[in-house]
């Protein structure tokens, strides 16, 4: 897994992280299961607005993932250094997982080999 991009800008009205990463490990046929795996991430309280979307380019044999998390401005009762420290974790967080998710299919693809 390779992060190409970690960028957090503040728009008007709002302050959004973006997260871009590839990774040429994670074959097409596991891409969906981790699809799965990670829509956890994107559940739970509503704020922060949390997405992800998630596709493998054949061209490049890769997946790539953005993550986008947004806070409102105007909402929010935190300083901006902790709305931008707040996203900075939630990109991380999405960084961690998706780590641990893949030592898991990959311990699951180890343990149950296709014939």
């Amino acid at each position: 897994m390779i992060v190409e991009k970690i960028e957090i800008t503040r728009h008007k009205i709002t302050l959004q992280g973006e997260l871009k990463l590839v990774d040429s490990e994670l074959s097409i046929e596991n891409c969906e299961e981790m699809i799965k795996r990670l829509v956890s991430w994107k559940l739970g309280q509503l704020k922060p607005i949390r997405h992800f979307e998630m596709v493998y380019n054949k061209e490049k044999m890769q997946v790539e993932v953005d993550v986008y998390v947004t806070i409102s401005i105007e909402e929010s009762s935190e300083s901006h250094i902790e709305n931008v420290r707040h996203i900075f974790n939630k990109l991380m967080e999405f960084i961690n997982l998706y780590e641990r998710e893949f030592e898991a299919i990959l311990d699951q693809d180890l343990s149950n080999p296709k014939s």
